[in-house]
């Protein structure tokens, strides 16, 4: 191992990924020192192009990782410098999932949700979306979606309760789409090896 592989890789992450980076595999979160920004930027992207950019010009690091979709207008950008690596994936749920389920998924209507989020989905359904009337979410909602799909990586219990909750404020059913760490340690690990990490 060179001294630079040895040296831990700074990581910017969305925060939704916050359980999920503590609980992946000893051996890959020992190579990464994550720093996570708020999930709900994805909201707003503009501001986070404005903290991203700012996140990845400060502090020192010659390697930085990016663990985000295509979530802001100058991502590919942002990551496309040298000492740079961004995981593969056009958001959140296609790096949790992998590209073929996704589509999948998305083919058939679905309107994913993960752990972080859904405790959180009354601040994005009303606050964020506007949907803070129950008839006017059901009809937007039933008009976009045929059901609710919940990602479940293993790392909390199945918020059945929350699901439900949601499920019935919007009208939807809802599925549980159990994928495990696999694909998020897949992704972080192929991003470290671009950026010449070979510990």
């Amino acid at each position: 191992m060179s001294p630079a592989s040895a040296e831990k890789v700074r990581v910017l992450c969305c925060g939704i990924f916050g359980r999920e980076l503590g609980s992946i595999d000893p051996g890959l979160r020992d190579r990464i020192e994550p720093e996570f920004l708020d999930s709900m930027l994805h909201m707003r992207p503009a501001l986070l192009d404005e903290r991203l950019g700012g996140r990845l010009d400060s502090g020192d690091s010659s390697r930085t990782l990016v663990i985000y979709g295509d979530c802001c207008p100058h991502m590919r950008e942002f990551c496309s410098g040298a000492g740079r690596a961004r995981t593969y994936g056009i958001n959140c749920i296609e790096i949790s999932l992998g590209s073929e389920r996704y589509r999948e998924l998305r083919r058939r209507g679905a309107f994913f949700l993960m752990a972080e989020w859904l405790g959180r989905w009354k601040e994005i359904f009303a606050f964020e979306l506007g949907l803070s009337d129950p008839e006017l979410a059901r009809t937007f909602m039933q008009d976009s979606a045929s059901s609710l799909v919940y990602v479940d990586t293993g790392c909390v219990p199945v918020p059945v309760a929350a699901l439900e909750e949601v499920a019935t404020y919007l009208g939807l059913p809802y599925v549980v789409e159990t994928c495990g760490l696999g694909n998020i340690e897949k992704a972080i690990a192929e991003a470290l090896e671009r950026l010449g990490d070979d510990a």
